[in-house]
């Protein structure tokens, strides 16, 4: 008494239909998440330090607008500065002032650029990127005893070394240790 009832065309349009309708819903429920999923994703590899805070990252930390967010830097949106440069980046053109502010340094402008004697190289509108290179590098270590130990480490005895110089100090060492290295992995072995 199990007869089985022969599938009709129409049995076949309306099992079509519903696929298509349960494919439709699935894909904007894909779309609708997917956006809200992605930044997720993003902000949680920024929070465990896996990936760099980005200005669209920071800017909605601090709920605002990336416009906003940027203005109160002196910042704009450009080819510079996009919602996914990261922190470092951004921070790098900013002026010494806002450089500054940016960080809740205590100091003024004028009293980093008198204190690291630059009064007549910089100003307080100077970006940071240039900036940095000119500092002493005693300043921008701050310890004496960490800058001692740059020192000896690096071979330098010169006290008035800029950050400029020291990093590209640093770098040259770098590469020669790196090519040492690189020369005695590939010496023969006897």
């Amino acid at each position: 008494m199990n007869e089985q009832k022969k599938t009709t065309k129409s049995d076949k349009l309306l099992n079509l239909i519903m696929c298509v309708v349960v494919a439709v819903i699935l894909v904007i429920g894909v779309y609708a998440t997917y956006g809200k999923l992605s930044t997720n994703i993003k902000d949680k590899a920024v929070k465990e330090g896996r990936a760099p805070a980005t200005v669209d990252y920071l800017a909605r930390q601090a709920d605002l607008d990336i416009p906003d967010y940027l203005a109160q830097y002196g910042l704009e949106l450009n080819d510079t500065i996009k919602p996914d440069t990261a922190e470092s980046d951004m921070m790098d053109n900013m002026t010494l002032e806002n450089y500054l502010k940016y960080n809740g340094g205590e100091q003024t402008a004028d009293e980093v650029l008198e204190g690291t004697k630059l009064t007549d190289k910089a100003t307080k509108d100077t970006l940071w990127k240039d900036f940095l290179p000119m500092a002493p590098a005693a300043s921008i270590v701050g310890d004496e005893a960490t800058f001692n130990q740059l020192k000896e480490q690096y071979g330098f005895d010169n006290d008035d070394i800029t950050w400029g110089e020291l990093e590209e100090l640093m770098k040259s060492k770098q590469e020669e240790q790196q090519g040492d290295a690189a020369q005695a992995t590939e010496a023969p072995q006897e």
